[in-house]
């Protein structure tokens, strides 16, 4: 089985050829390449995150504008390196599973992280025309400091800013009305639980269905560096509001590696753990997916340090129905979800 993965920060591996914005490489990175080798035939469907981290001769003088013009060299990229290759309606789909099982990696988009886009109300109006250009996934917050809400960064515990709350009902209203109409998915991770409660508690009350647009954004937490090894833990779990994502049909995508899980074990405990609650109402591994981050976890566990290492240690681990819904089928019934289609 291939894997279907929920956040890779595909870009990243080019920070040598620009700091523009994806900022300088660092040591760090440059140890962490060699675990996309291969991911494009190890990985049947990835988002595609567009992470605007500006580079050092940015400095002050950088504007909102600058920022944004980034973002827009980033998507350029992406569709430039996955043309062709890019989900974001019906159409695409269809194409998509017409293409070859052993093809190239097909990508949805996704901005991730607003907080060095989004400084004040005008920013705002910039999201349709994301929403039209293919974005697919948005998250708000991944990083402390940002104008939007607090992060899940040690110390952060601010919850959504007036601003933030503005944004979320800008990002409610790109979804047309229409059953097979591309809709957009709203990414929880990188926020605080305090800014987690608040957007669920959003979610629920001050953006109800309405007739002229009867669906919601899609929700999902796609990755996590830190704190989800504390989920197998019942305070924890409780505090992080594990039983209210997974109440709600929030898929989850787990993070091997450091910060996050250190074994191979501890990442089997926290999958049992998760599937322990319901889902929907379900018990089950229903909702539990990958978000793999590789070059944003600092240390990998060895042997799920790749695409195909992640989905070969699903298969040798759980039963082959469970893999399946592991590997790829929960994170893939979403990502088409959001191209407009429903999927069994």
């Amino acid at each position: 089985m291939r894997l279907v993965d929920l956040h890779c920060d595909w870009l990243r591996q080019y920070a040598d050829e620009t700091t523009q914005h994806l900022g300088p490489p660092g040591p760090a990175l440059s140890s962490r390449l060699g675990r996309l080798d291969g991911y494009l035939l190890g990985t049947s469907l990835a988002v595609l995150a567009c992470t605007y981290r500006p580079g050092p001769e940015a400095g002050a003088s950088a504007t909102t504008a600058d920022s944004w013009s980034a973002l827009g060299l980033m998507l350029a990229r992406y569709e430039s390196e996955f043309a062709g290759r890019l989900i974001r309606d019906p159409a695409d789909v269809a194409l998509w599973r017409s293409s070859s099982p052993g093809g190239m990696c097909w990508g949805v988009l996704e901005v991730a992280g607003f907080d060095g886009l989004v400084r004040g109300p005008d920013d705002l109006d910039r999201l349709p025309d994301l929403f039209r250009r293919g974005v697919r996934v948005f998250q708000p917050v991944a990083a402390s400091g940002g104008a939007l809400g607090g992060s899940s960064e040690p110390g952060d515990d601010r919850g959504l800013t007036e601003l933030g709350r503005a944004f979320l009902d800008r990002l409610a209203a790109l979804d047309p009305a229409g059953d097979e109409s591309p809709r957009p998915i709203l990414d929880l991770a990188g926020l605080s639980a305090r800014a987690t409660a608040e957007t669920l508690q959003w979610y629920d009350e001050v953006s109800p269905p309405r007739p002229e647009n009867r669906r919601r954004p899609l929700l999902v937490v796609s990755h996590g560096r830190g704190g989800y090894r504390d989920l197998a833990d019942a305070a924890s779990a409780q505090a992080l509001g594990l039983a209210e994502l997974r109440a709600r049909g929030v898929p989850i995508g787990l993070t091997p590696g450091l910060p996050g899980c250190e074994t191979a074990d501890e990442l089997k405990a926290l999958i049992d753990a998760i599937a322990a609650v319901p889902f929907e109402g379900r018990p089950g591994f229903e909702g539990i997916a990958i978000g793999a981050d590789l070059l944003g976890v600092e240390r990998a566990i060895p042997g799920l340090d790749s695409a195909r290492g992640l989905a070969r240690w699903i298969e040798a681990t759980f039963d082959r129905e469970t893999s399946a819904v592991l590997v790829a089928r929960n994170a893939r019934r979403l990502l088409l979800r959001s191209a407009g289609l429903a999927e069994s």
